[in-house]
């Protein structure tokens, strides 16, 4: 039984991996659908049960959509199977000795390359929604909980400014942390942090907009450092 469960099972993995070659160089592009599973079984000589076991196994990791009685289709980088995953990986590394502070530095070269691609990049309509989302974020200072969800709206254009779905799906899958850093950092024994908080969003919107990606840059690490000393504050203070 052994023996003949080993080929059957290299079988489905080469196919997974030239789906995966297909999709990666684009030959199956974003939202198409694949062929039919008596299709792909004839192209690659193939059971149909190895060619279901394929695309499961490409559901799994995020690169497909597989329903009953339709063909398998091509899904978005930010799909959710994929963003669970990175997400998964995610707390994964968090829950290693230094994890967090591992990637409270990670996240600090992130966003600071991104103020400077804002500043070299940004168009006025996009300053236009960073100046709103400031907006929002100063209206939200006296609530814990909506200045969270208006601070990391602020970081997610951000993040999707270069239009690289690989930054916005890096930025998605650690939404859950950061929302975390944000609302322990947000209760640490620092006067006035929710308004120093905003203030340095302030700092960094205004670098941005004067196209200064220096200050960009030193404003975003500067607004992360307090952050970031916030959350430590913050997990001092409970571990009492």
């Amino acid at each position: 039984m052994s023996t003949r469960s080993k080929p059957d099972r290299r079988i489905y993995q080469n196919i997974a991996q030239k789906l995966t070659e297909q999709i990666n160089s684009g030959e199956l592009a974003d939202g198409s659908r694949l062929p039919s599973e008596r299709e792909l079984a004839e192209t690659f000589g193939a059971s149909r049960t190895s060619v279901r076991e394929a695309l499961l196994s490409l559901q799994a990791a995020g690169l497909v959509s597989v329903r009953q009685r339709a063909r398998a289709r091509v899904t978005q980088l930010n799909n959710p199977a994929f963003l669970n995953q990175l997400s998964g990986a995610a707390q994964s590394l968090l829950a290693r000795p230094h994890g967090v502070a591992d990637f409270q530095e990670a996240r600090t070269l992130f966003e600071c390359g991104l103020a400077r691609y804002a500043a070299r990049h940004a168009s006025p309509k996009e300053l236009d929604r960073l100046a709103l989302a400031l907006a929002q974020n100063k209206r939200a200072i006296s609530d814990p909980a909506l200045f969270s969800k208006t601070d990391l709206a602020f970081h997610d254009i951000l993040a999707e400014l270069p239009r690289n779905p690989i930054f916005v799906a890096l930025n998605t899958s650690l939404s859950e942390w950061l929302m975390t850093q944000r609302t322990v950092g947000i209760q640490a024994p620092i006067r006035g942090i929710a308004r120093r908080a905003y203030q340095g969003h302030e700092e960094i919107y205004e670098t941005i907009a004067a196209h200064d990606a220096e200050a960009a840059d030193q404003a975003m690490a500067k607004h992360l450092k307090l952050v970031h000393e916030s959350y430590w504050k913050a997990m001092a203070e409970r571990a009492k």
